[in-house]
């Protein structure tokens, strides 16, 4: 990338050397992180202290016009010089540039910030991969490491700083999945009457939606149609800031059935806070919940009280959207009508070309979920008139 160069620069006058009579030039040339790097010339053979200045300024106007230089460039710099504006740039959200800052503050930049980029070699990665490893982080977050430097340094390579990325693929661990654990309907209806009356209503819409925590906390009155019988999901709520939804496929329309009509109509009316704009699940001061707080003081006592098992980071407010999922596709076999309500941007490609789904059928998913989780008791209070609803739950 050409740089402009307005310096003047500088000739000494003519001085001894063991070479001869010579003349010393010096000028400034860019580095790859910005920043200015003395050049310091002795010239021999030379006419008069007019003939170095004219050789002066062809290296001024070379430096105007050559590619910034890169020899000096440290990962480092390049992280804070062109990744960190990159995504900027890209609009990445607030959450991700959070998440990227932590990596990179505690993992990347003590173990390679200062190597020159045009040093680091693939053995440097697969050494960083390797005691990430023996230091008891998880194959899975030593891959998102390497993933997060792969992006890194592709960059370098798109903006020409390096002529090819010291990533490879077998640097990237192999990280096994597990099965995502779930509860049970009956497990569900137990937790959601095991919490306190206060959060109630907020955990029967997580169980009967499967929206993101972030997302049902973002839920606004204006949110909510009780006619149709939807939630609009539209933002995220993250550091008490609303966000758009994960991904594209997250802005959607979740409808509901009587269960969760009716629960959200008492919650309406017991709430002080029922303008448009107001949360539809906050604090006594309208401002929102904490989902950690959520997390470590009410649900997990609650499944603590019940004895349902938790595993670490994997039984939080994410397993109601495994179980959900779980329901729709063992009592309907329909992973696209699973996909739509998850707000998943793909199950697969075929799933994505061949399988369809209608209005009717996604409001099928929500009373399939109601039904599983109420049982009987769902058939007395809300009785079903579709008569294609029933038999898919039977």
């Amino acid at each position: 990338m050409p740089r402009n160069s307005f310096q003047q620069g500088y000739v000494s006058d003519l001085v001894r050397k063991r070479g001869g009579p010579a003349f010393t030039i010096r000028y400034r040339v860019r580095t790859g992180d910005g920043k200015w790097k003395h050049r310091s010339e002795t010239l021999y053979g030379l006419a008069g202290k007019k003939e170095a200045r004219a050789i002066l300024e062809q290296r001024i106007r070379e430096a105007s016009v050559r590619p910034i230089e890169v020899s000096d460039l440290t990962v480092e710099g390049l992280i804070d010089g062109y990744w960190k504006p990159y995504l900027v740039r890209r609009g990445a959200k607030p959450s991700t540039l959070n998440s990227y800052e932590s990596a990179i503050q505690k993992h990347i930049l003590p173990a390679l910030g200062k190597l020159k980029l045009a040093d680091v070699a693939p053995l440097h990665i697969e050494t960083f991969a390797q005691a990430k490893l023996k230091s008891g982080l998880s194959a899975k977050s030593v891959r998102n490491l390497v993933v997060l430097l792969q992006g890194i340094f592709s960059l370098a390579t798109d903006n020409d700083l390096i002529t090819r990325s010291p990533i490879r693929s077998k640097h990237k661990p192999t990280v096994h999945r597990h099965e995502k654990p779930v509860w049970t309907p009956e497990q569900t209806r137990l937790i959601v009457g095991a919490v306190h009356g206060v959060y109630r209503a907020l955990f029967v819409t997580a169980a009967l939606t499967a929206a993101r925590l972030g997302e049902i906390l973002a839920l606004r009155w204006q949110d909510i149609d009780f006619d149709a019988q939807t939630v609009r999901i539209k933002h995220s709520l993250w550091h008490n800031q609303l966000l758009p939804p994960k991904t594209s496929s997250s802005n959607r329309t979740i409808p509901f059935g009587r269960a969760l009509n009716q629960v959200l109509s008492e919650h309406s009316q017991s709430t002080p806070f029922k303008g448009p704009n107001d949360f539809v699940f906050s604090k006594k001061d309208g401002t929102p919940l904490n989902p950690d707080v959520l997390r470590k003081d009410v649900l997990y006592p609650a499944l603590d009280r019940l004895g349902i098992p938790r595993g670490v980071g994997t039984s939080g407010f994410h397993t109601f959207r495994h179980s959900a999922a779980s329901l729709i596709n063992s009592q309907t076999g329909n992973l696209k009508l699973a996909q739509k309500l998850l707000g998943h941007s793909s199950i697969n490609m075929t799933a994505d070309v061949y399988t369809h789904t209608s209005a009717e059928s996604e409001r099928e998913a929500a009373i399939v979920i109601e039904r599983a989780i109420y049982g009987e008791l769902f058939a007395k209070l809300f009785p079903i008139e579709n008569k294609t609803v029933t038999a898919a739950v039977n």
